[in-house]
């Protein structure tokens, strides 16, 4: 019930004060009602039936729609509609004394403007945040809605933008101080954004760790710089001083929205792209907001791709530069979508480790990759395929039951499946990694640090992780050449690897001169589309077929 009312509440606040279109509209509804109810007591016998009653809805609405101004006006119209012209009885003729209907219409008056200054205490109630004191989302829309009004003739368009601010340390602070302080610091930015507002913009408070703030085109550069000054300084709560990390998206009128709910949600659409990637502040851009729109539809028909027997696994050889033979290949995931064509885990990877369907993915490939093992191991090909882990799977309790399981069943040898793990799946918890992985490799699985030297691994982490093979990361492998630091890099990385008792592999390998220099740069391994693009396993079994160069890549198949 409490809802209900809250909703209701919501809803005549959002008319309150209409403004345009809205305000005509309203006003006719009014007018109509108030001569439709004088109409209706005039045909039904007259001011001594209970049609005079119905009076009240056109002077209700007016109080809620325009406040207690607008309450009295009606209050006063329709006194004089039902006033000394209304008879008691039109059969009759009876006239009203003039205390009847004087009464009636002070009565209709005092109805009027108190329920307006009702509306208007449960407008100001609903549209400030308890929290902050801070006017809410339904203020900042109908101030939006005010400022898009069209120009008068001869006037130029105001242009002017929207921020959102994102408190994205918030959840941080509450953790370690507790809620009370979050409480407070959620005050302190509102006050810290008025202070750098300086009277120039108004700030709202949208909800959580999310405010707002409308500025003037003119004037955005010169708040932007306020507000960036004033960011820096730390806020005191509970006697300690605190810092605070906000992020801003920001949307301009007209480029980005024509209408109220356009320009705030596209505005979030940047803080929110900002905030992923590190960035203090970022505008919007379609193409982002378009690319965040196709995703969401991906991952809501991700698990019908898999009932549809929609995702494959292509897989990529890894080419042994001593032995002159494949020794084994990269599992990589692939989506047959029905109208986007083939995707790549780019495009729809990053989607799922963010939310819980990563955890029904992984069993999916495991099971599928151990199913190709099983192929390999048919055409007497003792190939081990590697998989990728991520840092939600290192942490999910149920990836050695996964694993373990489809060993067993497919009857695999753990020395034929590989994992790579990145950097940063291990920096995300170094502990936690050293455990799985120390689990997988006393099984006798292989372990691979993926893409080396992208990000920052510690060498003692390097040096108490299980791993078997160290990949050099592509950025470096493609920049050999013409003795550049690069070089020196893969050579000491080589050198590392091969001292910690790893094979080296070489990414991005795309031409012979690649080739040959990551061979002089010491890797063992190569890998990349110069030896052969990632392919389904029966393109990858008859490429690589026995013949007259059993298991021999030719010469033109390290060109680009």
């Amino acid at each position: 019930m409490v809802r209900i009312d809250r909703r209701l509440a919501l809803a005549l606040t959002r008319w309150q004060h209409p403004t345009g279109l809205r305000r005509w509209l309203a006003v006719a509804g009014i007018v109509a009602l108030i001569a439709a109810t004088t109409f209706l007591v005039w045909q039904t016998g007259g001011i001594r039936y209970a049609f005079s009653h119905i009076m009240y809805v056109p002077i209700l609405l007016s109080a809620a729609l325009f406040g207690p101004g607008g309450g009295v006006v009606a209050g006063l119209a329709g006194g004089v509609a039902l006033g000394p012209g209304m008879p008691i009885d039109t059969a009759t003729g009876e006239t009203q004394a003039f205390h009847n209907w004087a009464y009636r219409a002070v009565f209709f008056l005092l109805v009027g403007g108190l329920v307006g200054m009702l509306g208007q205490a449960v407008a100001r109630l609903l549209g400030e945040d308890p929290v902050s004191g801070a006017p809410s989302q339904q203020p900042l829309r109908q101030t939006l809605e005010r400022t898009l009004q069209p120009p008068l003739p001869g006037q130029v368009p105001r242009r002017f933008s929207v921020l959102v601010a994102i408190f994205d340390n918030h959840t941080e602070l509450v953790n370690t101080f507790g809620p009370e302080v979050g409480a407070r610091l959620i005050g302190g930015v509102v006050q810290r954004l008025q202070v750098s507002c300086q009277g120039d913009a108004e700030v709202y408070h949208l909800h959580g760790e999310r405010f707002a703030v409308v500025v003037d085109g003119e004037r955005l550069d010169e708040l932007r710089a306020r507000i960036r000054a004033h960011a820096m300084e730390p806020l005191i709560a509970g006697g300690v001083p605190l810092y605070v990390n906000l992020t801003f998206g920001r949307a301009d009128y007209p480029e980005h929205g024509a209408s109220a709910e356009e320009l705030i949600q596209r505005a979030t659409i940047a803080a929110d792209l900002a905030n992923q990637r590190g960035e203090r502040e970022r505008v919007y851009d379609a193409g982002s907001d378009q690319t965040s729109r196709e995703n969401l539809v991906l991952l809501s028909g991700f698990r019908q791709a898999v009932s549809r027997g929609e995702l494959c696994l292509y897989h990529q050889p890894k080419w042994h530069l001593e032995r002159e033979e494949v020794v084994g290949t990269e599992a990589l995931l692939r989506w047959q979508h029905p109208e986007h064509g083939l995707l790549t885990p780019v495009r729809f990877i990053p989607q799922l480790e963010s939310s819980h369907l990563i955890h029904e993915l992984t069993p999916w490939v495991v099971a599928a990759a151990l199913r190709d093992v099983a192929e390999f191991r048919r055409d007497a090909r003792a190939w081990h395929v590697a998989l990728n882990l991520s840092a939600r799977n290192l942490n999910d309790d149920g990836l050695i039951r996964v694993l373990e399981r489809g060993l067993a069943e497919t009857g695999t040898s753990p020395e034929q499946l590989e994992v790579e793990v990145t950097e940063s799946a291990v920096l995300a918890d170094p502990e936690q990694a050293r455990r799985v992985l120390g689990r997988l490799r006393d099984w006798g699985v292989g372990v691979a640090i993926d893409d080396f030297g992208a990000g920052q691994t510690s060498l003692g982490y390097l040096r108490r992780l299980p791993a078997t093979s160290l990949k050099i990361d592509r950025a470096l492998i493609q920049q050999l050449g013409g003795a550049s630091p690069d070089d020196r890099i893969v050579e000491s990385v080589a050198s590392l690897g091969h001292r910690l008792g790893m094979e080296v592999v070489a990414e991005g390998v795309e031409d012979r001169a690649t080739l040959a220099m990551a061979r002089g740069a010491g890797c063992d391994i190569v890998q990349g589309y110069g030896i052969c693009p990632p392919q389904p396993m029966e393109t990858i079994r008859e490429a690589f077929a026995p013949g007259p160069l059993p298991g021999r890549v030719e010469p033109s198949r390290y060109e680009a």
